[in-house]
């Protein structure tokens, strides 16, 4: 289990409307990890948006860390992050 010495953070750069579906959404998120306050991690992270659901793009969270519990840590916490903005993006 991921240590709560590990946070997040999020700030949401951008948000383009797809062609391929009328109501999806790819918001491009800059996701920081930090251990016991000091950046461990950050890069891009994309996030598929629709009336379906959240979807963190796969690649970009597999190049974000090497470990699988922070893989797995990140896509929650994006999408915890990412539902109550949903409707206004």
């Amino acid at each position: 289990m991921l240590s709560e010495q590990y946070r997040f953070k999020f700030f949401i750069e951008d948000v383009e409307n797809n062609l391929s579906g009328a109501n999806e959404k790819t918001a491009i998120v800059t996701s920081i990890l930090l251990f016991e306050r000091k950046e461990v991690f950050s890069g891009i992270v994309r996030v598929r948006l629709n009336e379906f659901g959240i979807f963190p793009v796969a690649e970009d969270i597999s190049a974000f860390s090497e470990q699988l519990s922070i893989r797995r840590a990140l896509a929650a916490e994006i999408r915890k992050y990412i539902k109550p903005q949903k409707r206004f993006l």
